[in-house]
């Protein structure tokens, strides 16, 4: 098989999707398949640097294209399936196309959009594109279900195929490596609440910072760490913590590298993220896979990702989440169990699976 994929989202700054498609395009290079493919770029993207030492690079071409070139690639590039990764379609093999939709936050939710028309026509390209496609992959039951409900595609055009968590994170104890991050970060304490996401409303950072406020005489000198771009356009870490009167509470670094990340995790006495909407939430399992205990929300798709390893609540309800915290701060066995639960947890979530299903689906359509 010759597949094409959108491998612009790995290029630079990557979010959620430019590391979905990172380590899903890696896992397919190191598995035993025979497929070959063709990565496209945008003009002036390069790709990682580390790409060039992956398994399997030799079954790997980087192209660089314009989006508007990209319509005749999969006839010129003699691809058998062209694999949208980022919600669009720009091309298609012998064999059609799929694309991957991770979510539909903004269908649900459209006065959230920065598109400078507003979401409307993103969301009916979105749709048309989902019909056109051979199948749609996402990444949970939930995602399967919106699309089902606000798209209306059938259950049999959708693959589900759920992320992975990459080996990178693992608990990781250094206290050199911990001083040196906490001096850079200006943290003073050794324990602090950690919530990962930035201050886009739906990371719902204000229910965090309001069930803060309701435990104050409960943090005990613990500070709670906000990772993440602190201000968006509907909100700001900064001033929800000073509305709540946590300001000398509340410590905001900003973006943070993985591998900062993976040492806040592991130190961490908890981990928060009640997001209102997740089409699959990986800061959920990066948690657990460094022994973070977790709570997390009962909607969309984070109770579907966290099973019995998370305390789960409703993320409208700050004082269900302020009750949960004092429970795993102040429940050392319950905080263990956690732990333990977490570990098995991420077992379920590989790569390598995510590859193996992903390349078992390719190969059905080119058949």
């Amino acid at each position: 098989m010759r597949i094409g994929i959108d491998a612009s989202p790995v290029a630079g700054d990557r979010g959620g999707v430019g590391w979905h498609t990172y380590y899903l395009l890696r896992a397919m290079l190191a598995s035993p398949s025979e497929a070959r493919f063709v990565a496209y770029l945008r003009p002036g993207m390069t790709p990682p640097s580390e790409a060039s030492e992956w398994a399997g690079v030799d079954r790997l071409e980087w192209v660089t294209v314009s989006k508007w070139a990209m319509t005749r690639r999969g006839t010129a590039d003699r691809l058998d399936l062209y694999h949208g990764t980022n919600f669009r379609m720009h091309t298609v093999g012998r064999f059609g196309g799929i694309v991957t939709i991770h979510d539909l936050w903004l269908e649900r939710f459209p006065e959230y959009s920065s598109k400078l028309l507003g979401q409307r026509l993103s969301s009916y390209k979105t749709k048309r594109i989902a019909r056109r496609a051979k199948k749609v992959v996402t990444v949970s039951q939930f995602s399967a279900r919106e699309l089902m409900s606000v798209y209306g595609l059938s259950e049999q055009h959708i693959a589900v195929i759920p992320n992975g968590v990459s080996e990178e994170f693992s608990p990781r104890q250094d206290a050199v490596e911990m001083s040196v991050l906490k001096q850079r970060m200006g943290l003073k304490t050794d324990r602090f609440i950690l919530f990962v996401g930035g201050a886009d409303p739906r990371k719902n950072h204000r229910k965090v910072l309001e069930a803060a406020s309701l435990i104050r005489g409960h943090l005990d000198g613990r500070t709670v760490l906000l990772v993440g771009s602190p201000t968006h356009p509907f909100g700001s870490y900064e001033r929800t913590a000073a509305s709540y009167g946590l300001a000398a509470h509340v410590l905001c670094p900003g973006r943070l590298s993985r591998e900062d990340l993976r040492l806040l995790y592991s130190y961490a006495d908890l981990f928060v993220f009640p997001s209102l909407y997740e089409g699959f939430g990986m800061p959920v399992l990066e948690a657990m896979a460094c022994g973070a205990p977790v709570i997390t929300s009962n909607d969309t798709a984070l109770g579907e990702v966290a099973g019995d390893a998370a305390v789960v609540i409703d993320p409208h309800d700050a004082r269900a989440l302020a009750d949960s915290m004092i429970r795993v701060l102040e429940n050392d066995s319950f905080r263990v169990s956690l732990r333990e639960k977490g570990f098995l947890r991420v077992k379920d979530y590989r790569w390598s699976h995510v590859a193996a299903r992903t390349l078992s689906l390719y190969s059905s359509l080119c058949r």
